[in-house]
């Protein structure tokens, strides 16, 4: 019997998003600022975040269950049209604003490390288009591309560990606390929005076929993505030791570049390969909630429309960064300045939740 499509996805498609969304960032930038902030012991900030944000994450699912709604239609609900507007423009602001800096960061790594000759607008319009030409096909559409892709790229992100196992030396971990407890606790907290997207995912709530596939696919995905993180990170120290591991750009490309199976090398062509398709798929949610979170904020009824100005805006604002540096810099202060909004907001709508549901049973 054919199955009715509904359009919604199911847990395998989420944990597939999540994956695209969060294990990339071994690829990215992402190390080189949480080296920054907790020198060789940087490792455990992935996990800490992770635990952090993990407590918005599960107020938000016990909310969003209890009313049966997506993200935008219950802060709405909860605090009406004008605030809901306003938050509908900070979360727009805040995700689009990632989409830029983020997606200029990737074409500057492609730049630097595999087509030096091409002009980077040529390689970001590029990115940006696959992204858009993804997008526009839907949510059901990224789902399953996410999901299609993930083994292939789960297997040779994994294996990259075998092909340059001899080149590892599990020692230039220690010392194992590296700055302090301190200071790896408070890193962790004003940088959870690593994680941010996992508030950001609740707007695709009404798309997701039950509540079990959006409890269990989130979390199944998300952590997976922290697991391989927070190893990839062991693995840099452990290769480049440190402190020269903070000091190298792209630490995931430079691996790729050491692989070798046997008498083979140039490996990097098929991890090349792998990150094109993956940061396609990865701004191809990104392009999807900003103008999901626009279309809310306008008003709309339809939000697939808003997808090629966004593609557009996003590779003119990206260009304005002159190189990587600004664009590092403007990633923290984002990161910095969207935690706390993302990690005190589920409990602002916890309380509203609490005081509404406690007015209306004193009505009754």
């Amino acid at each position: 019997m054919i199955k009715v499509n509904d359009g919604k996805i199911r847990k395998r498609e989420l944990i597939g998003i999540l994956i695209f969304l969060f294990a990339i960032q071994v690829m990215n930038t992402t190390p080189d600022l949480l080296f920054k902030l907790g020198k060789n012991a940087a490792w455990m900030i992935p996990i800490i975040s992770f635990l952090f944000m993990l407590i918005p994450f599960l107020i938000l699912l016990t909310i969003v269950k209890r009313r049966n709604t997506g993200l935008a239609e219950l802060v709405y609900m909860l605090l009406g049209k004008r605030i809901g507007s306003f938050i509908m423009l900070l979360l727009f602001i805040i995700i689009f604003s990632a989409t830029v800096i983020n997606s200029r960061s990737y074409a500057d790594i492609f730049n630097t490390m595999f087509y030096p000759k091409t002009p980077i607008p040529y390689l970001y319009i590029m990115l940006i288009g696959a992204s858009f030409y993804i997008a526009k096909r839907g949510l059901e559409n990224i789902g399953r591309t996410a999901w299609l892709f993930t083994p292939i790229f789960s297997l040779l992100m994994f294996a990259l560990i075998i092909f340059i196992w001899e080149d590892i030396s599990f020692n230039r971990i220690f010392p194992i606390a590296g700055p302090g407890l301190g200071t790896i606790l408070k890193e962790s907290v004003v940088h959870s929005s690593v994680y941010g997207e996992s508030i950001l995912l609740f707007a695709l709530y009404p798309f997701i076929q039950t509540h079990k596939d959006m409890r269990v696919g989130a979390l199944f995905g998300w952590v997976i993505s922290v697991i391989s993180l927070a190893l990839f990170m062991i693995i840099y120290v452990a290769v480049f030791d440190f402190p020269a591991s903070q000091n190298i750009a792209y630490p995931f490309q430079q691996l790729s570049r050491m692989a070798t199976i046997g008498t083979i090398s140039h490996l990097e062509s098929i991890y090349l390969a792998i990150a094109t398709v993956a940061s396609a798929v990865h701004f191809s949610i990104y392009l999807y909630l900003s103008a999901y979170f626009l279309s809310k904020m306008l008003q709309l009824k339809e939000y697939e429309p808003l997808m090629l100005p966004l593609a557009g805006l996003t590779v003119l604002f990206g260009m304005i960064s002159p190189n990587i540096f600004v664009g590092n810099t403007l990633r923290e202060a984002l990161v910095q300045s969207s935690s706390i909004i993302l990690l005190l907001f589920p409990f602002v709508l916890w309380i509203v939740d609490r005081r509404k549901g406690r007015s209306k049973n004193e009505t009754a």
